[in-house]
């Protein structure tokens, strides 16, 4: 059970997310309610994953669909006000007040999910220490934070569009293919 829940790693992580990245990357420039597509890959000492991201955020819901990379749902997560609810093919749901305990139960460790929901906007968390590098254009390349190294390949429109995060032998990529806000 463990084996096929590591590889919703990534999905667990996301579900921890609460905002999405404005044009200037400001720390008060920030989205209330967005959705985004993408793509997500990760990577082990033991496998390499891929598949698609459909994600709707609302301040009190968090909407992650994954998919096979030919479209296939295979993952479910929903974030409400005090439940986090993963649900797979062929499998019971799995609930828990929050996405770090969800990811605890069910892979036996966790991750600092509240850092994605900074990193995805190209802001360190700003209730920890970080070491935060940025570019000529004064955009952020690195952010070095919790363990975690996240590198800012791309950027569209003002935002991050490709990133990969590396803690030890663990690497996430994501690739914003688009985002609306609302």
């Amino acid at each position: 059970m463990r084996a096929n829940l590591f590889v919703w790693l990534p999905v667990l992580w996301l579900a921890g997310c609460a905002t999405a990245p404005g044009p200037l990357m400001v720390e008060t420039d920030r989205a209330t309610a967005w959705t985004l597509t993408g793509r997500l890959g990760i990577r082990s000492d033991t496998q390499s994953l891929s598949g698609n991201l459909d994600w709707r955020h609302r301040p009190e819901l968090d909407v992650i669909v994954m998919a096979t990379p030919l479209g296939q749902g295979v993952a479910r997560i929903e974030r409400r006000l005090g439940e986090v609810v993963l649900e797979m093919p062929n499998q019971p749901p799995r609930r828990a007040p929050d996405a770090e305990t969800l990811m605890q139960e069910a892979l036996g460790y966790s991750l600092p999910l509240t850092g994605l929901v900074s990193w995805v906007q190209a802001q360190p968390d700003s209730r920890r220490p970080a070491d935060v590098t940025r570019d000529g254009a004064g955009r952020v390349e690195r952010i070095v934070q919790d363990g975690w190294t996240v590198e800012y390949q791309q950027y569209a429109g003002g935002r991050p569009r490709k990133l990969s995060m590396v803690r030890g032998a663990l690497e996430l990529r994501l690739v914003l293919d688009s985002w609306q806000t609302e």
